[in-house]
């Protein structure tokens, strides 16, 4: 196995991927993968491109305009249009890649919302693997708005309207963090939420635990699962069942939608899929073994 640095042009910025390039077979998957919420390819991915690699699969594992190594001047904005762009320019380099044979595309908590959004919009991928999907914002953001004190939700409000008015006269973003403590003016601030990613980043110099307020106000609007069903592909959804940041209910019912396969894992949170945690060997797994599924299929 080796890794590789490649840049994929887009818009006039580059968008910085590693290729974990496996050996030996001379046709071979490839998968094309992106973090979540604000999270950089060394956190938390780096043991799945590995992964698969030994098992004879490609990946290319990128981040997003500007986050990570990637360019773009406006650092920390989450575009959700931007992000499925990105995607899509990344499974074109993918395909371009010398000995793959057959794209699938992968993504864990956000990003595994953009894989119903980019599934649904391809008919040349081979497979889709959403990790902890979050699947529909709006129903999300209610649940929780629940948990979120009055003070901290009208500093959210605040700040993400101030950052809209700065984004319209071309200033800086305001930046909030995106993981917090409990009760916190936050993104995320589910007990495992600071200490997750936290966990995730310690060997990750690319991660800023920040992000430009605006978002907040697309959330709501953001529903990728409605369009589970126009998903053509073969696709796989792992749910962790103690999910308090992405609700297993709505990534289950987004699943069916989508006639995927369903895996869930019985007391495993948020965070504990990640190469650093406790359910890392059970997930990667069982994506090598749907993988390899589809391989056998494009063989045939």
């Amino acid at each position: 196995m080796k890794r590789v640095e490649i840049q994929i042009p887009l818009d006039g910025a580059m968008i910085a991927a590693w290729h974990y390039a496996a050996e030996g077979a001379q046709s071979r998957p490839c998968v094309v993968m992106a973090h979540g919420f604000c999270g950089t390819r060394d956190a938390g991915l780096v043991g799945f491109g590995e992964r698969f690699a030994e098992a004879g699969i490609d990946t290319l594992c990128f981040d997003y305009r500007g986050f990570g190594a990637s360019g773009g001047r406006t650092r920390q904005v989450v575009d959700f249009a931007d992000q499925l762009r990105d995607y899509h320019a990344a499974i074109d380099a993918a395909q371009r890649l010398e000995h793959v044979n057959g794209v699938a595309v992968w993504g864990t908590s956000l990003s595994g919302g953009h894989v119903f959004a980019v599934a649904a919009e391809r008919r040349d991928l081979i497979g889709a693997i959403a990790l902890t999907p979050i699947v529909d914002g709006r129903k999300s953001a209610l649940r929780m708005r629940r948990s979120v004190p009055p003070r901290a939700a009208i500093r959210l409000g605040t700040s993400a309207i101030r950052d809209a008015i700065r984004a319209r006269t071309g200033r800086p973003p305001l930046l909030v963090p995106a993981a917090g403590t409990p009760r916190s003016a936050a993104m995320l601030t589910t007990p495992d939420a600071l200490p997750g990613y936290l966990a995730i980043a310690e060997n990750a110099p690319l991660w800023r635990n920040e992000f430009a307020a605006r978002v907040l106000l697309a959330v709501p609007r953001y529903r990728p699962g409605l369009h589970a069903d126009r998903i053509s592909c073969r696709m796989l959804v792992q749910i962790a069942a103690a999910d308090h940041n992405a609700p297993p209910d709505l990534a289950e019912a987004a699943a069916r939608r989508a006639d995927a396969v369903v895996n869930q894992y019985a007391d495993v949170g948020h965070f504990d899929v990640y190469d650093t945690g406790s359910a890392f060997e059970a997930v990667v797994t069982d994506q090598i073994s749907f993988l390899a599924s589809l391989s056998e299929r494009t063989a045939s």
